[in-house]
């Protein structure tokens, strides 16, 4: 049977789905949400990732309101972090989640991050070797 949301985790997701120019979508088995085709969060049942300014992040570590987001045992996620939602942490939750969204849609660069193109494989170096 599967889980119901909690209050928190719909009220989260009903304001950010209702922020200006946001547009979510299933990934990471969460809801992601994206602004100007840059994610600013992803909602999970008992979290909230975002991707805060540095300041913001360390600052909220330190005081223990949120944690570095992990992607494995001991790798953080650059400057994502993740913050509780039920309880006294919904309204820390949706403060932070204005501000990673308010971040993702600054005018510091355009677009997403462009990638560097996939390296090309070196033919059979053996082969040339042998020659």
């Amino acid at each position: 049977m599967a889980r119901t949301k909690t209050e928190a985790h719909n009220h989260l997701k009903e304001t950010l789905n209702g922020l200006p120019e946001v547009a979510s979508k299933r990934m990471f088995g969460a809801d992601a949400y994206f602004t100007r085709q840059r994610m600013f969060a992803f909602l999970m049942e008992e979290v909230i990732v975002l991707k805060l300014p540095e300041g913001e992040r360390l600052q909220m570590i330190g005081a223990r309101i949120a944690r570095p987001f992990l992607t494995g045992e001991d790798a953080p996620f650059g400057r994502w972090v993740e913050v509780g939602i039920n309880g006294d942490g919904k309204e820390q939750a949706l403060r932070l989640a204005r501000i990673a969204y308010a971040v993702a849609q600054s005018p510091d660069r355009e677009g997403p991050r462009k990638r560097r193109p996939a390296a090309k494989r070196r033919k059979n170096v053996k082969k040339a070797v042998n020659e």
